[in-house]
């Protein structure tokens, strides 16, 4: 059966960042750093090739500086990949680093969250980043447009992070601000897998797998309508948007600049190479184009080009 870590479609995380200015008494020495890391499966962590522990890993007496992490799975039936990254760790802050491992580096995912001192004592700030770039970031429900998104001046609270892209498995981190604090969550999104669903021995698919089979399909786009475009043989009148490789194999085509299931509706699909006349218009890195004679729509940037 396919693990449930490369196969779900939502992904929720909750990381109370709180905890992330640790008092002084907790920490061993003056200058010191913190490190959280946790992985899924269990891993083992080293810090600038030095073995330190395994998962979840916590330690206080770290020199503050920039360092090397790497998690390696235990695991070696799965053929799981390891992780490597830099952090710079801060005297009296605590880095967390969270990471579910996959077979390649496309299927895993995960974020390191961080924290930096600015300038205002009684307010917030928040920094999304994403791979991909330009990912769909929503913070407490509300549609913030594509990442990288700063948010400042921000009341010391919860706040739950969504961050999607099309042909990845959305990842939800609901974290704490700190006053004085911009909390930076850097976001690594997992593609999506199709078509390897796993049958059990009865030859019906397990309880979770419907459930996400059910949601998928609610999630997936309208078929196109009789006479959707067909890759042009030759290009239209410049400008035109050419549509990119989409690791699906197809791009919605939406009523509005968003895929953040708000107001707008999937209008059709189309492949990638596919190439449409260009509207003049671009929104929130969205182009407008004429999908179909008379009929127009909205595609992601970040699966486009614009031909001038």
């Amino acid at each position: 059966m396919k693990r449930s870590w490369l196969i779900i479609a939502v992904v929720i995380l909750v990381i109370v960042l709180g905890g992330l200015i640790v008092k002084n008494k907790f920490f061993s020495r003056t200058g010191a750093g913190a490190l959280q890391v946790n992985a899924t499966p269990k891993a083992t962590v080293y810090i600038d090739g030095e073995l330190k522990g395994v998962t979840p890993f916590f330690s206080d007496k770290i020199e503050a500086g920039e360092y090397t992490i790497k998690i390696v799975p235990e695991t070696t039936i799965d053929n799981l990949i390891s992780w490597e990254g830099k952090v710079n760790l801060v005297p009296g802050i605590i880095t967390a680093i969270n990471r579910n491992l996959g077979a390649t580096e496309a299927e895993s995912s995960g974020e390191i969250l961080s924290l930096e001192r600015i300038s205002s004592r009684n307010t917030a700030s928040l920094t999304v980043i994403s791979i991909p770039d330009q990912a769909i970031v929503k913070i407490n429900g509300v549609p913030e447009g594509f990442a990288p998104v700063l948010k400042e001046n921000l009341t010391p609270s919860d706040y739950q992070v969504v961050v999607s892209s099309p042909g990845y498995e959305e990842r939800s981190i609901t974290a704490q601000t700190v006053a004085g604090y911009k909390l930076t969550v850097s976001v690594k999104l997992a593609q999506k897998i199709e078509g390897i669903a796993e049958a059990t021995p009865s030859g019906e698919l397990e309880e979770e797998e419907e459930a996400e089979e059910e949601e998928e399909v609610e999630a997936s786009p309208s078929p196109s309508p009789k006479g959707s475009p067909k890759p042009s043989p030759t290009p239209p009148d410049k400008p035109y948007v050419r549509i990119k490789e989409t690791g699906t194999g197809w791009l919605n085509v939406r009523s509005e600049p968003s895929s953040a299931k708000g107001d707008e509706t999937v209008l059709t699909k189309v492949d990638p190479g596919e190439m449409f006349p260009y509207l003049n218009e671009e929104k929130f890195g969205w182009y407008k184009i004429e999908y179909e004679t008379g009929k127009e729509g909205w595609v992601s940037g970040t699966y486009s080009e614009l031909v001038e």
